[in-house]
């Protein structure tokens, strides 16, 4: 039976979220603080968690930080911050996935059974060596590490990662990217903060390279795996 943590500091929508997730079978537990929840991650292996952001005493975006050197379990917040920024920022902090209140528990239990198969999937690809990509939150999970890109950032992987050996000049990417709206220096920059993010998966990602006066690509793992 999986596991869940729910965390929040509303004693309704904890009881409506687990009373929805127990009668789909799950074994849930709650935590209404923030030092509850560090203490039942210390203690014992989830395999979701549901964490809201203001909390009374920590921050969930710090609670996700401290949870993702404990465990890979995917982390949906569950938040009334609601802009874009908030997602972003949740998101980068190692959340999987972010929903804004009010919801529908129809919607909210859906949403913790898609993250527990995709988690699933990640830890066989984990144990084969593998990776994936979450195309909808511009994650990549690989080696037991996710990382966040920008909008740009993840449309230059996707474009070198879906053609890979083949070089793309700074004029190509500036019109495939921007439209030809920006700088050879922004295509660099670019490029550079892509290469960084992703080299801890360079033997199952590859490596961004560049050839002067040719372009970038997406150079194969040497292993050959993809």
């Amino acid at each position: 039976m999986a596991n869940i943590l729910l965390v929040d500091d509303n004693d309704e929508i904890l009881e409506a979220n687990r009373a929805c997730l127990a009668g789909q079978g799950f074994a849930v537990e709650c935590a209404d603080t923030g030092v509850k929840a560090l203490a039942a991650l210390n203690e014992k292996r989830y395999d979701c968690i549901v964490l809201d952001i203001l909390l009374p005493d920590l921050d969930g975006i710090a609670i996700c930080k401290a949870a993702r050197t404990l465990t890979d379990a995917p982390i949906l917040f569950l938040s009334c911050l609601e802009e874009t920024a908030d997602k972003v920022k949740g998101l980068s902090a190692g959340g999987d996935d972010y929903m804004a209140k009010p919801y529908s528990l129809e919607e909210f239990c859906a949403r913790v059974r898609a993250l527990m198969r995709r988690g699933e999937r990640l830890e066989r690809d984990n144990l084969s060596g593998s990776f994936y990509i979450d195309r909808e939150n511009r994650l990549i999970h690989a080696l037991g590490k996710t990382v966040f890109l920008t909008e740009r950032e993840f449309m230059l992987f996707e474009l070198l990662h879906g053609n890979p050996g083949v070089q793309f000049s700074n004029e190509n990417l500036l019109k495939d990217i921007w439209q030809g709206n920006a700088g050879i220096s922004v295509v660099k920059a670019l490029a550079s903060r892509l290469r960084q993010k992703i080299e801890f998966a360079e033997e199952v990602l590859g490596r961004v390279t560049t050839s002067y006066g040719v372009g970038y690509c997406l150079t194969p793992p040497r292993s050959g795996k993809q």
